[in-house]
Order: C-alpha cells, then sequence, then structure tokens
C-alpha cells in the first residue's frame, strides 16, 4: 500500500504539472526569472513551488491527498484491517509528499527568483503544499471510512478540487490557447462528481435531503473559497507591497469570497446537474441486484441489534446418560 499510495499522491495529483515538464516547459512568469535562467526553459521542481501557481499547488495537494486516500479501495480491507491499510496508505501519502515538498523547497531556494526564495514567501508556499496535502488525505479518508453523510459531506470540496486538476490537465496537453473552448465545459466534471456523492447518500429515508442540500452548500463554499484563493495568488508577486500590504489583499479577498457565495453569482447550472445525477444514481443503486433495502445499516454503520422476541433458540443436545438408571 504504501508504494501505491505514494504513486496516487504524485502521479495522480501532480499530473498537470508532470505533464508541464516538471516546470521546464512553462514560460517563465515574471521577468525577474530570465535572471536565473532561459526565459522558455525553467528548473525542475516536483510541484510547482512558485507563488504564481499557488492555485495550482492546491489543487495538486487536495487532488492528490484524495487519491491516495481511495487507495484503500482497490485492496478492499474489511473490519480491522480498513484500519490498518488506511494507515499505510497515510503513511505512504505523506512521505511521498515530504520528499516532493523538500525536493520542490530546496529547487526553488537555489534557482528560483529573489521573490520566489525569500523565507518568508517559501514559507508561505511551503504551510499551502503541507495544508492541503493533510486537508485532501483527511476528506479521501472520510469517503473511505466513514458513514454515508459523512462521505458525501467530504466528497463535495474534494469535488471541486477536481475540476481545477481537470482544467490544468487540458491545459497541459493542448496549451491554454487550444484549451478555452474546453475548458468553459469542464465545470461539468463538478457537478458529475457531486452527483456521485449525492447519489451514494440516496433519497430513504426523507431526512437524507437535508444532506442533499448540505451538500451542495459544501460544494458552493468550496468552489467560493477557491476563486478568493486565486484572486489572493495573483497578488502574492513582486512590488505589490507585501509583506506589508498582504493584510489589505486578504481583506480584498474575503469581499471576492462574499460575493461569490451570493445567489446571483451561482453557477446553478453545476448544481442542476449534481441533483440529476444524484437522482438517476441513487435509483440506480437502488434497482441493483443485491442492493441493500432502504433502512438497514450501510457500509461503515454497526449492524443493527438482533430482536430478543425473535432470538432463535437452540435444539438440545443429545443427552449420553439417558439410559442410566440411579443404582
Amino acid at each position: 500500500m504504501l508504494p501505491l499510495a505514494a504513486a496516487a499522491w504524485w502521479v495522480g495529483g501532480a499530473l498537470p504539472w508532470v505533464l508541464d515538464g516538471l516546470g521546464s516547459r512553462s514560460p517563465r512568469d515574471w521577468p525577474y526569472d530570465v535572471t536565473t535562467g532561459s526565459a522558455t526553459d525553467g528548473y525542475i521542481t516536483l510541484l510547482p513551488f512558485t507563488t504564481a501557481r499557488l492555485g495550482l499547488l492546491l489543487t495538486i495537494t487536495l487532488v492528490g491527498g484524495g487519491l491516495a486516500a481511495l487507495a484503500v479501495l482497490w485492496v478492499r480491507p474489511r473490519g480491522a484491517r480498513r484500519l490498518a491499510t488506511s494507515a499505510l496508505t497515510s503513511l505512504g501519502a505523506l512521505l511521498a509528499a515530504a520528499y516532493c515538498i523538500a525536493q520542490s523547497a530546496g529547487a526553488t531556494r537555489q534557482l528560483g527568483g529573489d521573490f520566489d526564495r525569500d523565507d518568508r514567501v517559501l514559507l508561505g508556499v511551503l504551510a499551502v503544499a503541507v495544508v492541503g496535502t493533510l486537508v485532501g488525505l483527511a476528506l479521501g479518508l472520510l469517503v473511505v471510512l466513514g458513514g454515508p453523510v459523512s462521505r458525501a459531506l467530504a466528497a463535495a470540496p474534494l469535488a471541486v478540487a477536481l475540476g481545477s486538476w481537470v482544467n490544468a490537465v487540458v491545459v497541459a496537453l493542448v496549451g491554454l490557447d487550444r484549451a478555452l473552448g474546453v475548458l468553459r465545459w469542464t465545470a461539468v466534471v463538478v457537478g458529475v462528481a457531486a452527483g456521485l456523492a449525492l447519489a451514494g447518500l440516496g433519497v430513504r429515508p426523507v431526512r437524507r435531503l437535508l444532506a442533499w442540500v448540505a451538500v451542495l452548500v459544501v460544494v458552493t463554499v468550496a468552489a467560493a473559497g477557491q476563486t478568493a484563493f486565486s484572486y489572493l495568488a495573483t497578488y502574492l508577486r513582486p512590488r505589490t507591497g507585501l509583506p506589508d500590504g498582504l493584510r489589505e489583499h486578504v481583506l480584498a479577498s474575503r469581499d471576492v469570497f462574499v460575493a461569490a457565495v451570493r445567489p446571483e453569482n451561482q453557477a446553478w447550472g453545476i448544481h442542476a446537474v449534481a441533483v440529476v445525477v444524484g437522482v438517476l444514481g441513487s435509483l440506480a443503486l437502488r434497482r441493483r441486484p443485491g442492493a441493500r433495502p432502504a433502512g438497514k445499516e450501510a457500509d461503515g454503520e454497526a449492524p443493527s441489534t438482533p430482536d430478543p422476541g425473535t432470538r432463535p433458540t437452540p435444539s438440545p443436545a443429545d443427552d449420553r446418560h439417558i439410559d442410566a438408571t440411579v443404582r
């Protein structure tokens, strides 16, 4: 499980960066980078450790942590073995993350521009990579080990991150100019992923519909947070008053977040796709042969207690002394 989880974290999560040649194919983002290398060839880092790509770094670490946790499902462990396998998976993901983060930080400190290798900036980028990995891994473990409601709620922010991950893969494959026509449709990925989480919830009992609303709210909040973080990342560059101006940039990003959660700024089409996929998926799961009836315990929940009134009575054992007489 250790190699599988490590590969899932980096090869799976960092796939957009891998397709980009680990930064060697990306043009330099700011003029000062030309002083450290070619305008078209960058230095190699296992993760995008520049402030210009903080959004991509957060997406990679979130998706990587989620994929590493989902590697548990490949071996289908049961009971206590599932906890042990999850622990091994977490260790594999954390080892891969530690190596990649250390390599990227070291390369940036030696070869990066004056701004990116500044200790204060590098510490912030490190924090994003570490927090993204831990949050993604925690959400993925909830999807694997939690009950139906907790699984759906944990899958919602991962669905939002998956949409950005697909965008980055498309851009890495065909380039930004050719990808513009495709990127307008990749938001459907978020709706489909969230819909699959809703399908796992089901519609019985009726109170589960409250959980459906909660999942859609989490999708909205996560998408707004992603927008605000991307807005903040655009200001983390030279000649923007850092670090003294960081507070103003954070406050401006907060205003962006508040605006993004307003009803008039919602992508209602994504919510509609999620609901449609959730309803169709719920119906398909209910009609699947061998599906568990509504009201029965689901995977991850404790089994129901037997009814004392229907407790089976064991048959009496044969009496070996039935022919004996009392003397």
